[in-house]
Order: structure tokens, then C-alpha cells, then sequence
């Protein structure tokens, strides 16, 4: 079952294929980038919400390792509303809130549904088939689905043994251990001088939330620190905080 959710009774968003597509004609759809999906995912869950846009930052771009910048973030947002307006919907139902940040106005209705996912997209026209080559087809078949299930086991046992993290932290690197902290930090800047800055002068609770996954950019004012109880994989459920700083011009950032 996929979930997916319903606008306005006619066009229907699909996360996990980043796309929209109209209900009654599934042949006119439109593609989305992955941010783009993600910024819509993020604007339907907080309907009516003024969302900031740091979050977004943080939460589409930053959470993924990727850096973004304002040009890019407004691109993403004009392309859901055109998105909108070529599939019948009112685009000024995405609002952007002067200096603060976007809403999803709540004038839009929006259903969550779980569909069946097509298992092709082809027809099948029937045929008749001598018994014996049916009896052989459906042997070699099962042999098929034999091989393939020795192959994604063999795939999970390599997948779960290299990928500790989950991939959105993937790009973070270890600064070792410091004040009580575990520190990962973004790695696609070119020193980490101010990382040591902001470790060397954190508040964080390092006792409860011991793995820290931090992102600092030169020049950019606001901080970020995911705190979590454990360290983070894929594999378990993550009990993290996110804090979020600002620095001053005397402070990290600088």
C-alpha cells in the first residue's frame, strides 16, 4: 500500500514518486525534484502554518547534507506552484509570508489515502499455453524468485554492515570526542575551526544526548545541533533534539 494525499478531490500528490498527478487523467502529471517533494510534505503536514524558512533549510536541505541557498529554496517553491497551476489548482494557495517564511493556506483540502500500488503497467492478454510449458515456466519461475531472494539477502547483510548512519548524515565526519559530546560535523566546508569554536564553548546536555551531529557554515548566521541519545542509524529508533543557534558577529560564524 502507498500512501498518498488527495487535493481538492482532483489531483493527487505521491511522495514517495515525487509527483502530481490529476486524479481523473493519471497520464498528466508532473514530476517533482526531491526538495520539492519535501517541501510540500512539510507544508501538508503544518497546514495553515506559517513555516520559517531555516526550517525548511533544515529540514529538506541541511538534514540531507546538501547546503542551499535563498535562490534555491524560492525556485522550489515557485515550481509547486506552478505544479498547482497547471493541474487546476489555485497556486495563491501557497503563500509566501513576507521575511518569515511559506503557508499552505487551509482553504485546500487535504485527504490522506493509501492506494494499491500497480504491479504493471502493461495489460495482460490471455493466451493458451501447452500444459508442460506452463509447468516449466513456473519452475524456472520459482527458481527466479529463489535466486533473487539469496541476492537481497546477501545485499541487506553488506547494506546493514557498512551503513551505520543513516544517509542523510552520511557526509557528516567525527571530530572525536569532546566535553562529553561525540561530535560529527559537515564536512563540505574547508576547516573546522569553528566547530572546535562551538564545541569548545557548547551548552548541550552531553550526559543525556551523548551524539551530536552538527552544521555550521562560514558566513551563515544560524546553527544547527542534532542531539541524539544514541548514535544514529537507520536501524533503530532516534531519540534526537534539534537546537537551532544564531550567532552574533562575535561569536561562531564569524
Amino acid at each position: 500500500m502507498a500512501h498518498v494525499f488527495l487535493l481538492n478531490s482532483t489531483v493527487v500528490f505521491w511522495p514517495e514518486r515525487n509527483v502530481l498527478y490529476a486524479k481523473s487523467d493519471e497520464t498528466k502529471r508532473i514530476t517533482l525534484s526531491n526538495p520539492a517533494t519535501r517541501c510540500l510534505l512539510l507544508l501538508i503536514q503544518q497546514q495553515g502554518q506559517v513555516i520559517e524558512r531555516d526550517y525548511f533549510f533544515e529540514h529538506v536541505w541541511y538534514i540531507n547534507g546538501a547546503q542551499v541557498t535563498n535562490n534555491t529554496f524560492y525556485q522550489n517553491i515557485s515550481l509547486l506552484r506552478r505544479a498547482f497551476k497547471e493541474l487546476g489548482l489555485n497556486e495563491e494557495l501557497i503563500v509566501t509570508v513576507p521575511k518569515v517564511g511559506i503557508r499552505l493556506e487551509p482553504q485546500l483540502e487535504v485527504l490522506e489515502q493509501k492506494i494499491e500500488e500497480p504491479l504493471s503497467d502493461l495489460s495482460v492478454t490471455p493466451s493458451v499455453t501447452p500444459v508442460n510449458t506452463v509447468t516449466k515456466s513456473l519452475r524456472m519461475h520459482s527458481l527466479c524468485w529463489i535466486l533473487a531472494g539469496v541476492v537481497c539477502c546477501v545485499i541487506a547483510v553488506i547494506v546493514t554492515w557498512e551503513a551505520q548512519f543513516d544517509p542523510k548524515l552520511s557526509r557528516y565526519v567525527s571530530l572525536g570526542v569532546g566535553e562529553g559530546c561525540h561530535w560529527y560535523v559537515n564536512q563540505d566546508v574547508l576547516k573546522f575551526d569553528q566547530h572546535q569554536q562551538f564545541i569548545k564553548t557548547n551548552t548541550l546536555d552531553c550526559q543525556s544526548y551523548p551524539w551530536v551531529y552538527l552544521t555550521l557554515y562560514p558566513n551563515f548566521p544560524r546553527i544547527s545541533a542534532l542531539t541524539c541519545r544514541k548514535q544514529f542509524s537507520r536501524w533503530q529508533d532516534n531519540d534526537c533534539v534539534t537546537h537551532y543557534y544564531f550567532a552574533e558577529s562575535r561569536h561562531v560564524g564569524t
